[in-house]
């Protein structure tokens, strides 16, 4: 390459690089604005398509990447990506250091085969490699820290640094599935150029190995989310109602959730209430790093949808302040053995803390005492009498995951249900 145009193209990507970070960095740019970045990703917007059947807020950005990159091969790794634009720095350095270029063989390709035929079943399996969602990411580390996991947000990022560093352009040449996405969209257009020229493709047996090899790879992706969604325990199946996580409010059901969050940390950084955390891995590893919901000392506001709106992948779906409402995030467990009404005791602050109005109290006789009522057709989840409730270190009201229709009566035991 003529070293004007390496200049040229280093400068572009240097801009672009900055304009990323502007856009990702909370005080240089309105928070609604870090969607851009990982939503230019077709390795994301093809994945999400066809896991949810729709395409979410956003994606078209990766379909015009892809669409490019079907007559120009990698511009977008060449030209825009500032994760390539990093690890091209790191590998840099690394052969000034005296390293050299791993061979291994390309990985890429079947992490985008195994992912794409993942979201054929409802399950993307590997789509938080994507290498703009580990970018955006890494500037989780530029919100509020003190929260379990948030340090793992940058690890992504740092990984494929330290392995550009030590075995320079592993990651952008073998392993990077945005990379890779880039090369079977670039086959796929000198396919169809070589048919609209009316030749025969010099190529029609090579050809047929990759498309074999592709429709294998879509194959085991699709098995595999199949089994992960059904038979893999603690890996991604639906979990007991008290051990599943809080997800954010539109939140597509679990396991299918684990598998279309990118972990950008979008919905972490734009929380005003400071609730939506990065689970650190307690419900399993298909939800590391995925965000739930703690309502220790916030609740998740009635007229606040911001989470929904900067999901780039369809994970979370975006509401209305209407609609949320009617999206229903958990229901509220109550244990009278902790409850201040269970001693006998006066108490109306859940009740009254209640923005949608939907806890009343009633006389339980049973336990011969006031009792909470959670009437789940108006409570939507938001923690609000979690928050309010007085009594420490444990609240007696606590919001879980359960879904709308599997609430029993709370007086029906003295260890506490779910109204």
């Amino acid at each position: 390459m003529p070293r004007n145009l390496r200049v040229i193209r280093w400068s572009v990507r240097g801009v672009c690089f900055l304009l990323a970070v502007a856009l990702l960095f909370p005080l240089l740019a309105p928070h609604q604005a870090a969607i851009v970045v990982p939503s230019l990703s077709p390795f994301v917007a093809v994945a999400a398509w066809w896991a949810l059947g729709s395409l979410p807020a956003f994606a078209w950005l990766g379909l015009i990447v892809g669409l490019v990159a079907l007559i120009r091969a990698r511009w977008f790794c060449r030209w825009v990506c500032p994760t390539g634009f990093c690890a091209d720095e790191a590998s840099r350095l690394g052969r000034r250091c005296g390293r050299t270029a791993l061979r291994a063989p390309r990985i890429g390709e079947a992490v985008v085969l195994l992912t794409w035929g993942g979201a054929l079943a409802g399950y993307p399996l590997l789509l938080w490699l994507d290498p703009l969602s580990l970018f955006s990411a890494a500037f989780r580390l530029a919100g509020p820290a003190g929260y379990p996991g948030w340090w793992w947000s940058a690890t992504g990022l740092l990984s494929v640094l330290l392995l550009s560093l030590i075995w320079p352009q592993l990651w952008c040449a073998r392993c990077c599935p945005l990379g890779a996405v880039q090369d079977l969209l670039w086959q796929v257009g000198r396919r169809v150029q070589r048919l609209g020229w009316g030749g025969r493709s010099a190529g029609s047996a090579a050809g047929s190995r990759q498309g074999r090899r592709a429709v294998l790879g879509l194959a085991a992706g699709a098995a595999g989310a199949f089994w992960l969604r059904t038979r893999g325990g603690g890996l991604a199946a639906e979990q007991p109602a008290p051990t599943r996580p809080l997800r954010p409010p539109g939140a597509v059901p679990e396991p299918a959730f684990a598998g279309l969050c990118l972990r950008c940390g979008n919905c972490v950084r734009i929380c005003p209430s400071r609730i939506v955390q990065n689970d650190p891995g307690q419900h399993g590893p298909a939800g590391f790093l995925a965000p739930r919901l703690h309502f220790d000392h916030d609740y998740c506001r009635e007229d606040c949808v911001a989470c929904t709106q900067v999901c780039p992948s369809g994970a979370l779906t975006r509401l209305s302040s209407d609609a949320k409402p009617q999206v229903q995030i958990g229901l509220p467990r109550v244990d009278m053995n902790r409850c201040l009404l269970g001693d006998a005791r006066e108490c109306s602050i859940c009740r009254a803390a209640c923005p949608y109005e939907a806890i009343h109290y009633e006389f339980c006789e049973i336990e011969y005492t006031l009792t909470p009522r959670i009437d789940p057709t108006r409570c939507n989840g938001c923690g609000a009498c979690q928050v309010a409730c007085p009594t420490e270190p444990q609240k007696a009201i606590v919001v879980q995951g359960h879904t709308r229709g599997q609430a029993s009566l709370i007086c029906s035991s003295g260890t506490g249900r779910t109204v």
